[in-house]
């Protein structure tokens, strides 16, 4: 494959133009899109020294920190199956930031860690660029454009020797060119891999105008506010906006823009003009082999394993108070330790005996509508045939289990969560207040303390299957692996018709056959029906009545959503992304 130039000489290139102004940007980057060969990058050889190619300097994977994270988990997917296309295949790990529990996922060598690439409200422009209002020839607007571009020179620099150095020869970015958390970064790639000439898997798991809009559109529509709104604060100043545009994503003859739905494909296609060839969707996939039904007694050890993390590791479990947590702020935000909440302190409590588990699989955030949960159970306990089963036995406790973390910036929304759940316990009946409890375990199965107090192997996996019932009630989700999940564990699914319908929709499997469609029990967002409690209520005390439904979602995850499948569908990519950077004479020919 050839390079276009060196590291060096890009930057030297790029050192010599005079970017003073948002125009003058706009002006270099349209020059450089005209100017670069087409294709950008060229292979000339079949698909088999294509892959050897590949192997001989490995695929650099890129995206803004690595943590115990959906975006995490899908990177490691994704490197473990290009293992097994390409065996011995160097894998490089690239992010402004690794968190410590981040080696439970992800192997200790080949990383880089560049402050300047942290994104979000880890990127120190990001104030600038959505929260501040920017008027031409203003001190912000025109300070910014310096401040971008000199970050941008960085960036290449820094990465692009680390690249040169390690003879990466794919770079594979996860989200950092479909939002924009750290526009210098996604500007310096796009430069880079068109500059040098090193070809791009860029996987979009979800774009800024996903729940955002402009101010215009707005009005115009009727449509109410949405949650990346913000990122349209300046899109009236059209040199500036213009950039974001451009670049989220980026568009290459040797740019593959690999989506996790059809509906983000065809808006790449049918609005945003971008070529079909260089549009693909990639789908999610569970290892069958460790998300299963196990059996009694292995719940049980994982019933102790929660137990023992919810006390902290102690002989036994206390029972705090949301007064205790709101009050004293028991849950400091540097360092969150788990903890199981009810309406009374108690000095004791048995985790493990007569509890019913509701998972909720999720981090703790507004759009995870965890507060739904609080009403399906308020539902459960104003129902007959639920409550007389609670009755007949006097030890039986509901808990329900967030398993996620507190993103950055959500604190405060955690708290109000805790506020939520006190005043909704004086809503439950009075007789059975006190066998109600909310348990957060923070991610803390994913952390060095719990291997070192433990020496226990608890994952994702073993707290699904602690579950009587999966809980997804989010407004919005960019997959929604929590239902494959759960459905390759055989627990049953509760979960709202989230935004987008249509993303749902191709999870679920409702544009195929009954046989590949998986059996949830679903709500419109508002109403919880009695016909939908009575469902639930059968699943949670007679689960051996629907073992026949349990093995049809685990036959659809094996089908859909496997491994194999996963590995089927990145070999698809990199025949994609060959013949894209094939000559054109040879494409042509082919």
């Amino acid at each position: 494959m050839n390079r276009r130039r060196s590291v060096d000489g890009l930057i030297n290139d790029l050192k010599s133009r005079k970017i003073e102004t948002w125009f003058d940007l706009g002006i270099f980057l349209d020059s450089f899109r005209e100017e670069r060969a087409i294709p950008p990058v060229t292979f000339n050889g079949s698909f088999s020294k294509f892959k050897q190619h590949l192997h001989d300097g490995g695929i650099g994977f890129i995206t803004y920190h690595y943590s115990v994270d959906g975006v995490t988990i899908e990177i490691e997917k994704y490197a473990e199956t290009f293992r097994k296309l390409i065996p011995g295949i160097p894998i490089h790990y690239i992010a402004g930031k690794f968190y410590p529990e981040a080696s439970q996922l992800i192997d200790d060598s080949n990383r880089l860690e560049l402050n300047e690439i942290r994104g979000f409200d880890k990127w120190p422009l990001y104030k600038h660029f959505y929260f501040t209002k920017l008027h031409r020839g203003g001190k912000v607007y025109n300070q910014l454009i310096h401040d971008l571009w000199k970050e941008t020179l960085i960036i290449i620099e820094k990465l692009g020797q680390y690249i040169e150095e390690k003879k990466i020869n794919l770079l594979y970015l996860v989200n950092v060119n479909s939002n924009p958390g750290n526009v210098s970064l996604s500007l310096a790639l796009a430069l880079l891999s068109d500059g040098l000439g090193i070809p791009v898997i860029n996987n979009n798991h979800d774009f800024f105008w996903e729940g955002g809009h402009d101010p215009i559109t707005r009005e115009k529509q009727k449509l109410p506010n949405g949650p990346r709104d913000f990122f349209y604060k300046n899109f009236d100043v059209g040199e500036f906006f213009s950039l974001i545009e451009i670049l989220f994503p980026w568009e290459s003859r040797t740019w593959l823009n690999l989506n996790i739905n059809r509906e983000q494909s065809n808006t790449l296609i049918d609005t945003k003009g971008h070529n079909p060839a260089n549009v693909m969707e990639i789908n999610t996939a569970v290892d069958t082999h460790k998300y299963i039904s196990v059996t009694k007694r292995n719940n049980i050890e994982s019933f102790k394993y929660i137990e023992s993390m919810l006390g902290n590791y102690k002989k036994k479990l206390n029972v705090i108070t949301p007064i205790d947590v709101l009050s004293s702020q028991t849950i400091k935000e540097s360092d969150t330790k788990p903890i199981l909440i009810g309406n009374k302190r108690k000095r004791t409590f048995d985790f493990v005996g007569d509890n019913i588990v509701l998972l909720q699989p999720t981090r703790i955030m507004p759009r995870k509508r965890i507060e739904t949960d609080f009403n399906l159970i308020k539902r459960l306990f104003d129902s007959e045939s639920f409550t007389n089963k609670f009755l007949s036995n006097p030890k039986l406790k509901l808990t329900l289990l967030v398993s996620g973390p507190i993103p950055l910036g959500q604190y405060k929304y955690f708290l109000k969560l805790v506020g939520v759940f006190s005043g909704w316990l004086d809503t439950v009946p009075e007789h059975f207040r006190d066998r109600v409890f909310l348990a957060f375990l923070f991610s803390e199965f994913d952390k060095e303390r719990f291997r070192d107090a433990t020496n226990g192997q608890v994952e994702m996996a073993e707290i699904y299957n602690i579950a009587s019932l999966v809980l997804l009630p989010s407004e919005t989700e960019g997959r929604g692996l929590p239902i494959i999940e759960a459905a390759a564990c055989g627990i049953p699914i509760f979960c709202r018709r989230y935004y987008p319908v249509n993303v749902y929709a191709e999870v679920i499997g409702e544009h195929l056959g009954e046989p590949e469609r998986f059996k949830v029990m679903e709500f419109d967002g508002f109403n919880i029906t009695d016909k939908l409690v009575e469902q639930i209520t059968d699943r949670i005390f007679f689960p051996q009545n629907f073992t026949v439904e349990t093995s049809h979602n685990q036959q659809v995850v094996k089908k859909r959503f496997s491994l194999d499948s996963l590995q089927e569908n990145l070999e698809k990519v990199l025949r994609r992304l060959h013949y894209q950077v094939s000559p054109n004479k040879g494409s042509m020919a082919t």
